[in-house]
């Protein structure tokens, strides 16, 4: 088959939206991603192309660090559109893809080691871009509603396939694709238990860790596509049953374990989301349990995959973390692996993002 390159070919689009389901376990199932981000990309991009706010020479500006920076990168080069990405540090090996799609890149690199820090910052410099960029288009990623949406046709293809689910377990970022599944297997399952992971030093569910690893303290920046040190607007607290906060050298012993076993390089998000469903699975054995792997584990060869690398964290990576903490209080979320009740309860931010114009692009 020869493919027009100057017009999106769906088949190629569709190899980095799609996931593959993987049963890891009797009562596990994994919808194993590429590039997870590149779902809600595709939709918002597509969406604003059909409404006639993007044409073709159009300039798209965003912030993002991690998948759905590439999924723009992607989806740009081959619609013909323009791309600025306020970025903060990225690995050699992602920088090259972005810039060979095509993108701009704006890298915000002080953070005082804080990513509340960076991610204000990066949204400092979006701000500023836009103001200068008044005709821009903005997908803002972490509160556009096509954002989850655009799930709903995964977990829509296992129900109609007779697969039921009692448990879905899966990372919080935007919020958009643990979310975006749980709506539509809350629909079939009322009694869904929906689970969150988050790592040590997000801030998504109110948690202000009190002490961390010096592996999570000083990585996370190059490790991470989860977590926020900003409220999400996709998060659907209301949603939520649990939450656990995984420690990332905990993730990264769970990803080489997962290649050991399966053969499949995943990132230390996915190791974040595995940790917590085999310990469901296991716990439960009536009970089948959903998770979602969010990308390829290849933008980590530098860091996660790196023997040299791996060597800075010997005393982190001794440690098991198979200890997990039951938790009453979101001032008491330490360095293990710590887990609360979450109980679909409402949740005030306790942050918020800087000031942004009214633009002509997404605004809710």
């Amino acid at each position: 088959m020869t493919i027009n390159f100057a017009k999106p070919h769906p088949s190629v689009l569709r190899t980095f939206s799609e996931p593959m389901f993987v049963n890891l376990r009797p009562n596990l199932t994994a919808a194993k991603f590429d590039l997870m981000k590149f779902t809600p990309a595709k939709s918002i991009i597509e969406d604003a192309l059909s409404s006639g706010r993007l044409v073709h020479g159009s300039h798209v500006i965003e912030s993002s660090s991690g998948t759905f920076a590439l999924a723009l990168a992607i989806l740009c080069s081959q619609f013909g559109l323009r791309l600025t990405l306020v970025t903060g540090p990225v690995s050699q090996v992602v920088r090259w893809r972005l810039e060979s799609l095509g993108a701009k890149l704006h890298v915000v690199n002080q953070s005082n080691l804080c990513e509340g820090g960076i991610q204000q910052a990066r949204l400092g410099v979006l701000a500023e871009l836009l103001q200068e960029n008044p005709d821009a288009f903005w997908p803002k990623q972490y509160t556009n509603p096509l954002n989850a949406a655009s799930y709903r046709p995964f977990p829509t293809k296992l129900l109609d396939e007779g697969r039921r689910f009692d448990t879905l377990v899966g990372t919080v970022g935007s919020g958009g694709s643990l979310f975006g599944f749980a709506r539509v297997l809350l629909e079939d399952n009322p009694s869904l238990k929906v689970v969150a992971v988050d790592h040590n030093r997000s801030v998504i569910f109110g948690a202000k860790a009190s002490k961390i690893t010096r592996m999570c303290r000083e990585s996370f920046e190059q490790v991470l596509a989860m977590g926020a040190g900003i409220p999400m607007g996709n998060v659907s607290f209301q949603d939520c049953d649990e939450v656990h906060w995984v420690p990332v050298p905990k993730m990264v012993q769970q990803v080489h374990q997962f290649h050991a076993e399966t053969g499949l390089l995943v990132g230390a998000s996915s190791g974040a989301a595995l940790t917590v469903a085999k310990w469901h699975a296991e716990r439960e054995p009536d009970r089948n349990v959903l998770t979602i792997l969010p990308d390829h584990g290849v933008r980590y060869v530098e860091t996660l995959f790196d023997p040299e690398w791996l060597d800075r964290w010997p005393d982190d990576l001794r440690v098991t973390w198979d200890s997990l903490q039951d938790k009453e209080s979101l001032e008491d979320i330490t360095e293990g692996w710590c887990r609360m009740t979450w109980g679909r309860k409402p949740f005030e931010a306790i942050a918020s993002y800087p000031p942004l114009p009214r633009h002509a692009g997404y605004n809710p």
